[in-house]
């Protein structure tokens, strides 16, 4: 059965359930689901647990084992079975089904894998599993459910605390609900007064957003110039290549088939502004008159990569962030 995570303790709670495969990419909800069948087992009386992980050379008769050597003490036995990859193969998908189909009645399986693509999910092994017990599927949670999740923990400490917090909070966490823990958890060791402030938080929190290439490209397509600039001061801060992410970034410059004078978009222009004053960037010196006149921008361009070579003077942030927010005001 398809379950969410919100509702894995009504699930459990209402059945046997004597197998789960948990699946996805968001490592605190993961981790929590992971927890609560564990724990849901040891209630149920299966005290002993074999942990098994797939790597390569695995042998899945070890899985048969974990079933006929049952621990000496008669205890009965949870198999947490490990899939990193998310594929056990031909060999392994039909040990996973022989196991799930002969399961012993002094077993459970609890099998932990990353997100399972539409082919996985439709497969024998997942649909043995599906057949008597739960699949569930974690997923990371978009802005709003990040918020509401912010919220729901705040308020279960009996803090009080603004839009405007809960807004901050989710930007530095972005992606990562993990991280969002953690640093609730420092805002409960930081600020002993219940009612929060924006000054008292910034101070106790570090921006644990993590972000790749492919989320910069990725953010250039929409018109949010706050992400944008999020994005390059975290990768800034993580000392990220600069030509490699000039390269990419012209790459998809080369890709606008028409390059627009921006300087007609005042509409755009004047809220780049308006996100620009609110993020406090001014330490690397971004002049929001260059983003406004930058209307060639292979040339703009050619000029970052000789200033990040050093055959010109500047900074190569700047041109970085410039170049950047000009190229997506012009999509």
């Amino acid at each position: 059965m398809q379950i969410r995570f919100s509702n894995i303790n009504d699930f459990l709670n209402n059945k046997s359930v004597p197998a789960l495969l948990v699946s996805g990419d968001e490592p605190y909800q993961h981790m929590l689901a992971t927890d609560i069948f564990r724990d849901y087992a040891k209630k149920s009386g299966f005290t002993d647990r074999k942990v098994l992980t797939v790597e390569s050379g695995f042998d899945w008769f070890e899985l048969e084992i974990a079933v006929n050597n049952l621990s000496l003490f008669g205890e009965r036995t949870l198999v947490d079975l490990r899939i990193p990859s998310g594929k056990p193969g031909a060999k392994g998908s039909k040990a996973i089904i022989n196991f799930i189909q002969n399961l012993h009645q002094d077993v459970m399986i609890l099998i932990q894998a990353p997100r399972l693509d539409r082919g996985a999910i439709n497969s024998s092994w997942v649909k043995a599993i599906d057949e008597i017990g739960g699949i569930l599927r974690v997923w990371p949670l978009n802005e709003i459910e990040t918020k509401k999740w912010l919220r729901q923990k705040l308020n279960s400490y009996d803090y009080s605390f603004t839009d405007e917090i809960i807004t901050y909070i989710a930007e530095q966490v972005e992606g990562n609900l993990l991280a969002a823990m953690q640093e609730i958890e420092k805002i409960k060791l930081i600020c002993k007064i219940k009612q929060l402030d924006i000054k008292t938080v910034n101070h106790a929190l570090t921006n644990s957003s993590h972000y790749s290439l492919n989320d910069f490209i990725d953010s250039l397509d929409k018109k949010d110039p706050s992400r944008l600039i999020r994005i390059l001061l975290r990768l800034k801060n993580e000392d990220f290549a600069q030509p490699l992410l000039l390269w990419s970034l012209t790459e998809n410059i080369r890709k606008i088939s028409d390059v627009k004078n921006i300087t007609g978009s005042m509409r755009s222009y004047n809220k780049l502004l308006e996100e620009i004053n609110t993020l406090h960037i001014q330490e690397i010196g971004v002049l929001t008159h260059g983003v406004k006149k930058s209307n060639n921008l292979l040339k703009h361009s050619a000029h970052a990569d000789r200033v990040i070579k050093g055959r010109a003077s500047g900074n190569g942030w700047r041109e970085l962030i410039q170049l950047s927010l000009a190229a997506q005001l012009s999509v």
